[in-house]
């Protein structure tokens, strides 16, 4: 947290009055009051003066000693929305330069650090004494000790006076230095020592330079990128705690030195793209954890495309993102890899041959239909029927009716090749109506759509005299499901994300270290970002910090328990295969594989 600035150098005194302007008898008033520290009654002569005389040319002089008088008072906002005022109407007032420093002062004072900054810097271009000069540094100096990195960052590109940005620039090396940010403290320290090669700062600089040499002897630094500000902002904080916890504990049990970097995305893609660089070119990570947003995690698996540096996202479940590179992980289960789940399971353990897929029109259905479609073709598998409904839909009807519309066809023409018939490839309505209360079959029936929608689709199955298996996704997850869908719902097979066992021992004494050090309960998504650190530092054992080294042992990563669950990583996508296999029951969810 900011603190406040006491210890600014003030002196303000009298105001110097140019030769041009004339003394008027209300302005050797204030000069006497203000001289006399009765600074309320000099504001208040200053005030009735504006009133009666406000377009008169005098008032120039007249207002610099209301808004030192203001600052004296510690009414810092008034005095710069005067100065504003008065700089707009006087815009070649010789008292600018010493009102920018007064105006700095104020600023600094209500803790608007870059805005007190800037105005120093306007004082300094428009040429003030060589003593305000140097209470200028001074004071900057001070105030740089209250900056954050985001401070630093934004200041380091504004157009300040070059002395000025000179000990920005110092300060900001520093406080990466102070943050633990070596590589970072480093490579800024050289870029400073050859844009000022005679800075009065050039001994401490090097001493930066040597102390974070001495820093970065058998540390890694592992990236971290999670939105610390914004509306997921909760999730960043789960997963930072998480991976801090992780890291913490292998420095102490494995005697590597490991230190975690963290930069807020704020969750959108144009952070994304600048901490993403900041990572790679400043701090030059063999490893980054995160994004954990599937939009952002996107952006930085584009941008590490053919580059060395690893990224392993805890919780991206956007199909293809780890796609993009041999160097990109995806740890939680995505929906293409839960649709193949299913599908593999219905294929090998039911021995299921023939399928039909009914799915929400949006891009959960699609994407977990496709997977599921894609694994039974690779297969050999038919698929009979497929067909998706509009997402809000409570009528199903029409469905489920082309549904046994094309159970029927397929039954009458397998009847027809039996007796050694022609099938006229057609149902009638004759067809129809014969066998309306008939029940037909399908071997699996795929409906992915969330608990909201199955409640009422599971009954229609049976209305709809349909017998098969009906497989279902995370959707089905939900206690929704078992308290409406009841018997309906019962024997399901569905795939999901690992189901967080909290009664283990590896779960409980996660659980109390991360309380014992965040005052916080854990979740999946803390956990998620645990098994991410502690993956990375296994990988690192021996590797030396060589990014070619850690890749090929994250790759080989086969069945390994997680407190979010198994984690395995296809050897040519990168994203986790490991889901669970459930069967609803009507008194809850049952693990079969």
């Amino acid at each position: 947290m900011k603190r406040s600035i006491w210890g600014l150098t003030v002196v303000l005194g009298l105001l110097v009055i140019p030769a041009r302007v004339e003394s008027s008898v209300d302005f050797d008033k204030a000069v006497k009051l203000y001289s006399q520290g009765k600074y309320d009654s000099t504001i208040a002569v200053g005030r009735i003066y504006l009133r009666k005389y406000g377009r008169n040319p005098e008032s120039e002089k007249m207002v610099p000693l209301i808004i030192e008088a203001l600052v004296r008072k510690e009414k810092y906002a008034s005095a710069y929305r005067l100065f504003s005022m008065f700089r707009q109407k006087f815009p070649q007032s010789p008292f600018l330069p010493r009102l920018y420093y007064v105006t700095g002062i104020a600023l600094a004072k209500g803790e608007k650090y870059q805005q007190a900054i800037t105005s120093f810097s306007s004082a300094l271009e428009s040429g003030v004494s060589r003593t305000i000069d140097s209470l200028i540094l001074s004071n900057t100096e001070k105030i740089c000790k209250q900056l954050t990195a985001n401070d630093f960052e934004i200041l380091s590109t504004m157009p300040l006076n070059m002395k000025l940005l000179e000990v920005v620039k110092f300060h900001e090396i520093a406080n990466f230095s102070l943050m633990g940010q070596f590589t970072k403290a480093q490579n800024y320290a050289e870029e400073f020592r050859n844009m000022y090669p005679r800075s009065v700062y050039d001994s401490k600089i090097r001493e930066l330079i040597s102390l974070a040499q001495q820093k970065q002897r058998g540390v890694v630094q592992i990236g971290v990128l999670v939105p610390i500000s914004g509306d997921e902002a909760e999730i960043g904080k789960s997963i930072y705690q998480g991976v801090q916890l992780a890291v913490d504990q292998a420095n102490q049990m494995n005697g590597i030195t490991a230190k975690a970097i963290v930069l807020d995305t704020k969750g959108n893609m144009v952070e994304t793209v600048r901490r993403t660089r900041e990572l790679v070119d400043d701090h030059r990570v063999p490893v980054i954890i995160g994004p954990v947003l599937s939009h952002t995690a996107t952006v930085s698996a584009a941008m590490l495309m053919g580059k060395q540096t690893i990224m392993i996202s805890p919780t991206a479940t956007d199909d293809g993102i780890s796609a993009l590179g041999k160097n990109i992980y995806q740890m939680n289960v995505t929906l293409g890899v839960l649709g193949k789940k299913v599908a593999r399971y219905a294929a090998e353990n039911l021995n299921i041959g023939d399928y039909a897929i009914l799915a929400p029109n949006n891009a959960y259905g699609k994407i977990l239909a496709e997977s599921f479609k894609a694994e039974i073709q690779k297969r050999n598998l038919e698929l009979v029927f497929e067909d998706y409904y509009e997402e809000g839909a409570n009528d199903f009807s029409t469905h489920f009716l082309n549904l046994r519309t094309k159970l029927l066809e397929r039954h009458l023409e397998k009847t027809a090749l039996e007796r050694g018939l022609d099938f006229k490839g057609s149902v009638s309505r004759s067809d129809s109506l014969r066998y309306l209360d008939s029940t037909l079959s399908v071997g699996g029936l795929f409906m992915p759509g969330d608990a909201d929608d199955i409640v009422m689709l599971a009954p229609q199955v049976y209305f709809h005299r349909i017998r098969t298996q009906m497989l279902g996704s995370n959707g089905w997850h939900n206690q929704k499901v078992i308290k409406d869908g009841k018997r309906y719902v019962a024997n399901t097979i569905i795939s999901t994300s690992f189901e967080l066992n909290q009664n283990q021992k590896t779960w409980l004494d996660f659980k109390s270290a991360y309380k014992s050090r965040f005052n916080a309960e854990p979740d999946r998504i803390s956990a998620l970002g645990y098994d991410a650190a502690a993956l990375v530092m296994k990988a690192l054992a021996g590797t030396g910090n060589d990014p070619s080294k850690i890749n090929e042992n994250l790759r080989k990563t086969q069945n390994y328990q997680g407190l979010s669950g198994l984690i395995s990583f296809d050897s040519v996508t990168g994203e986790n295969t490991e889901a669970s296999i459930l069967k609803v029951t009507e008194g809850g969810f049952l693990r079969v594989q």
